[in-house]
């Protein structure tokens, strides 16, 4: 029970905007995942132009790391709308936390293999993952999502402090 029943709850005054930013931070994402998938298809068709084996295998995992990276962010841009502002952010670190243990693993297990060239892993994650992330960064600016802070309590209805 509230202890002012005739005042409504700031919250209850203002209308949330969150489904805004989740369909433009949803957007984002899916838009960067087809950027990156586009010009990770362009590498690899590169590499395959070239005719040598360990740069069409180094273009393959690069992009196949480029998913690594983007498709957890997409995830958790849809299933953030049902997750707590705490288990979004454990979500999130999470999510990171494991795309870049993939990431390293797979570039310890790789990188004395003659038949995989780490230039085109790292040109395909350069391109990929970087580009997706750029693009996401350029669209979330651009949508302008409002700031709102909960106006301070007035002081003068706590008399703690007196």
């Amino acid at each position: 029970m509230s202890p002012r029943p005739d005042r409504p709850s700031p919250s209850a005054a203002r209308p949330r905007r969150r489904a805004v930013g989740d369909r433009a931070m949803q957007r984002a994402t899916l838009i960067a995942l087809g950027v990156g998938i586009v010009l990770d298809v362009l590498v690899i068709v590169l590499a395959a132009m070239i005719g040598e084996p360990p740069a069409l295998s180094g273009a393959l995992i690069g992009a196949g790391l480029t998913l690594v990276i983007v498709l957890p962010t997409v995830a958790v841009a849809f299933a953030g709308k049902h997750l707590s502002p705490v288990s979004m952010a454990a979500t999130v670190l999470g999510s990171w936390a494991v795309k870049m243990l993939i990431v390293i693993l797979v570039l310890i297990a790789v990188r004395d293999l003659d038949a995989v060239s780490t230039r085109w892993i790292g040109l395909a994650l350069l391109v990929g993952a970087v580009s997706a992330v750029f693009v996401e960064a350029v669209l979330l600016a651009r949508s302008r999502q409002p700031l709102e802070v909960e106006p301070p309590e007035d002081p003068s209805e706590h008399p703690l402090g007196s």
